[in-house]
């Protein structure tokens, strides 16, 4: 009776296609925890170049300024205290003038199993290029 012999990469190729599987996943998995986080700073981040553009040719106030900014904070679920919204804004006796700067840094945790990531934002809106 002849003996058969196993092969011994019998199998590997189903090992390595698993381990992609694994690594494809938690690509995905990462990805749709952290994207949702990063576009909302984006947006906000706009928001606030928009905000800072108008609130001097619209002769704005900073207290309505930091309304709309917290307003968008609120919108976008993004975790900052109205308090934390700083703006610099000269003015003279008679309103505002001059340049703005709006900075909001926060901070957001993504949970993960076993494991937090935080990530540290400083969206920064100014008016100083037009």
């Amino acid at each position: 009776m002849m003996s058969r012999q196993r092969d011994p990469e019998r199998g590997a190729g189903k090992i390595a296609g698993f381990v992609f599987f694994l690594f494809v996943a938690a690509a995905v998995y990462i990805g749709f925890k952290v994207v949702p986080v990063y576009v909302n700073n984006y947006e906000f981040q706009d928001a606030l170049e928009s905000e800072a553009r108008f609130a001097i040719t619209n002769r704005r106030q900073p207290d309505d300024v930091r309304n709309d900014v917290y307003k968008k904070v609120v919108e976008l679920n993004i975790p900052v205290d109205k308090k934390d919204i700083q703006i610099k804004y000269p003015t003279s006796g008679s309103g505002p003038m001059g340049l703005i700067d709006i900075d909001v840094p926060y901070l957001v945790d993504v949970e993960f199993p076993g494991y937090t990531l935080e990530l540290n934002f400083h969206p920064h809106g100014d008016n100083h290029s037009i």
